[in-house]
């Protein structure tokens, strides 16, 4: 309210005033976060409202929905958001989009799904997973409510407080004991035992005592190294004691009781909690498919697990694995719908590529590939060797048909998907053989590679190792505030003070303690940048394209050594990158891994996930702005890595959840809208606007491109309008 006051629709030029008022309160947004506002529905209404939001009665929303630019978003009554994204915010040639986003009375939003600017999504209409508000028909189908997890029943809030609190809470508490124990011997040791805290100086004597060094450092890596370990050791207890087997069939939602075991499951495993156990024990390894089995899930051989973790509802009994699976990052897959619960099953060598979404009931024949962005709807069939992508009307695309067998199972009439209840179990093999063993497995499990693959010990050695250093580094800038402004105010010789004979009033000991953080702060951001730009170019070096298997090049190796070192840039729930995000200094960071970008470039200003893998393969041209969007310069389809470059021309537009795929290339003047795939090897023409998952043109500027690069500011401005259909979604 002091900084931008109300958001205004309209359209503001890149580095205007508006532009750096908004970014200042979008980054201090995410720093900030909901505290206890996001501990439940309720409370987390009343933080949008006082923001400015329009909620509307009964309202759900998940605290992972992204929800931003407050006075133009309107949520109806009885809503359900589930994780997607509905704000007023979008780049547009060269300048910021503010506009108003609706979501209508009884409507919903599915997981990954968008509603742009200047957008809604109608009363009673129901946007599925892998949506977009631009989309109509199917995409806006009441049925989509049966996946979206906050129009599924939830357990009464008086179970939830007296029950499933009490048990989270239990979890929580006990996985902070190794922490606890630390700090605990830390104040038996006998160093200023029994002296009262009367004064300041009494204060930084105890703190600044040389012996509790080790301690300091000891508690933080604890709770990165050993508190996630013993969270899901406890959770996993729970899981068996208290929460119970889930079996397919319909869920009884008159019972409380079975309410709260989906609720337990989902708020115990989510993905945050998974990915920091596998970031101990490896993220791709034999260790994750230990804890899925410790879960209930059925998992086989040589699995590839993402580096990001599964989102998952938590029904872990109901998810079947075969023999090398690959996955890709940031998908997400549910076992449960509003009606009941259902098995997924991924055969022998099928692969879940990059930000998909796996519905109930789905199974994945023998070698089958969900691509990039993809959904695999609820109780569909994949065929065999068979290859789909993308997302339209809440349906795969499919690219490759894959293996018909003479007995008919998979085939259907008039191009019908297949349902998986229709398929002989004989047509769902989980135990692989030489046609699923991908180069993986090959050089990990079977040690057939050209050379010396480490073994998982090492490398959960050189996890652990890397955490431990990452949580000594950044326990770094606090002790050193604290020794530093004991120094300036009672001598450098620690054995000399005098903490008796000199007493400061307490603005002054503050002020000197921030003056010393902001200042030693500042040389850890320089240790971040110059260990992540140095693992970089010492472990990685300068990339170029071709084709990277594991079991016949060290790439894959020593990019995951490289991934270990990124986790510096982690502080907690926040990165030094989300400083960063729309700002020139994002342009720098990005030439310094190797990226050629252009002048007058802005990267990123909602943040990105991911930001680019492979910057060093990536030509930005002049005058471009990409939103949360994915340049991904790798293919890792059934195992086989390859690596292509990407380039984009002059003012190129990406906006929020748009994805080039490697080996595009995306003309001058070309704009990809929310939510659209630019498939792999792909030109997008010069001057046209692209949406879908895959992306195809829907508008084509003419007289448009300006040679003068003086006049490029003015053309920007012209901009692209958006007119609401009758089904309230939108089109160029």
């Amino acid at each position: 309210w002091t900084v931008i006051g109300k958001y205004k629709p309209g359209r503001y030029p890149i580095w205007s005033n508006y532009y750096m008022r908004w970014w200042f309160v979008d980054v201090c947004r995410q720093m900030i976060g909901r505290g206890i506002y996001g501990s439940n529905e309720t409370l987390l209404n009343c933080y949008y409202r006082a923001l400015g939001a329009h909620i509307g009665k009964d309202a759900r929303i998940s605290i992972m929905c992204d929800i931003a630019e407050y006075d133009l978003v309107n949520i109806g009554d009885y809503t359900s958001l589930d994780a997607g994204t509905v704000r007023g915010f979008a780049l547009d040639n060269g300048c910021m989009l503010i506009g108003s986003v609706t979501v209508g009375d009884h409507a919903s939003v599915g997981i990954k799904a968008i509603v742009a600017p200047n957008t809604s999504v109608p009363i009673h209409a129901h946007l599925g997973p892998q949506a977009s508000s631009y989309e109509i028909g199917k995409s806006a189908d009441p049925e989509n409510a049966k996946h979206n997890r906050y129009c599924f029943p939830a357990p009464h809030p008086l179970m939830q407080f007296f029950i499933g609190n009490p048990i989270t809470f239990f979890v929580d508490a006990v996985s902070y004991i190794p922490t606890l124990l630390i700090f605990y011997w830390m104040i038996k040791m006998p160093w200023h035992q029994h002296e009262g805290f009367y004064t300041y100086s009494d204060m930084l004597a105890w703190l600044c005592e040389p012996r509790r060094i080790p301690f300091y450092v000891g508690i933080r890596v604890a709770r990165q190294v050993l508190h996630p370990l013993v969270y899901m050791m406890m959770a996993i207890l729970v899981k068996w004691t208290i929460i119970g087997k889930f079996e397919a069939g319909p869920i009884d939602t008159t019972s409380e009781w079975q309410l709260t075991r989906h609720w337990l499951a989902e708020t115990l495993f989510t993905r945050e909690n998974l990915l920091n156990v596998t970031e101990i024990i490896g993220r791709h390894y034999e260790g994750v498919s230990v804890m899925y089995r410790l879960l209930g899930a059925k998992v086989g051989k040589r699995v590839f697990w993402p580096g990001s973790q599964l989102v998952f509802t938590g029904e872990f009994d109901l998810l079947e694995i075969g023999d090398d699976v690959v996955f890709g990052s940031r998908s997400v897959i549910f076992c449960r719908s509003r009606d009941g619960l259902e098995k997924v099953r991924l055969c022998a060598g099928s692969n879940v590529a990059d930000n998909c979404v796996v519905l109930p009931g789905c199974v994945f024949g023998k070698n089958a590939v969900l691509g990039s962005s993809g959904i695999a709807p609820a109780g569909w069939y994949l065929p065999e060797s068979s290859v789909w992508f993308g997302s339209k009307l809440c349906e795969p695309v499919l690219l490759e048909r894959g293996v018909d067998h003479d007995d008919g199972s998979e085939k259907s009439e008039n191009d019908e998907p297949i349902m998986a209840s229709s398929v002989p179990e004989h047509r769902m093999p989980m135990v692989g053989d030489e046609s699923t063993l991908r180069p993986f497995g090959k050089a990990f499990y079977k040690r057939e590679a050209t050379y010396f693959v480490w073994p998982l010990i090492f490398i959960m050695f050189l996890s652990v190792f890397t955490t431990a250093f990452i949580a000594t580094l950044h326990s770094v800038p606090i002790l050193a505030a604290l020794h530093l402004a004991s120094g300036v105010l009672y001598g450098f010789p620690v054995d000399d003070r005098d903490y008796d004979g000199r007493q400061y009033r307490g603005q002054e000991v503050y002020t000197l303690l921030v003056m010393m953080y902001v200042l030693v702060h500042n040389f850890h951001v320089l240790c971040w940048l110059g260990v992540e730009v140095g693992a970089k170019w010492s472990l990685i070096g300068r990339r170029a394209e071709g084709r990277y298997n594991y079991d016949s090049s060290t790439y894959n190796q020593r990019w995951e050594l490289y991934q270990l070192f990124t986790r510096v840039r982690r502080h907690g729930r926040v990165t030094f990158l989300d400083f960063l995000h729309g700002t020139p200094y994002m342009v720098t960071f990005f030439r310094l891994l190797g990226c050629n970008i252009g002048n007058n470039v802005c990267l990123y200003p909602t943040g990105g996930d991911p930001y680019m893998p492979e910057p060093d393969l990536v030509t930005i041209g002049d005058d471009c702005a990409i939103d949360n969007a994915a340049l991904v310069c790798h293919l890792n389809t059934r195992g086989n890595f390859e690596l292509v470059p990407i380039k984009l021309g002059s003012n190129v537009t990406l906006r929020s959840m748009s994805r080039i795929q490697m080996g595009s290339s995306v003309e001058s003047g070309s704009m990809l809208l929310e939510h659209s795939l630019a498939m792999t090897g792909e030109i997008i023409e010069a001057d046209s606007v692209w949406q879908g998952a895959p992306a195809s043109p829907v508008l084509y500027f003419t007289n448009r491109h300006d040679n003068n690069p003086d006049n490029a500011s003015a053309s920007s401005a012209r901009g692209v309008d958006y007119v609401p259909d009758p089904f309230g979604g939108a089109m160029v």
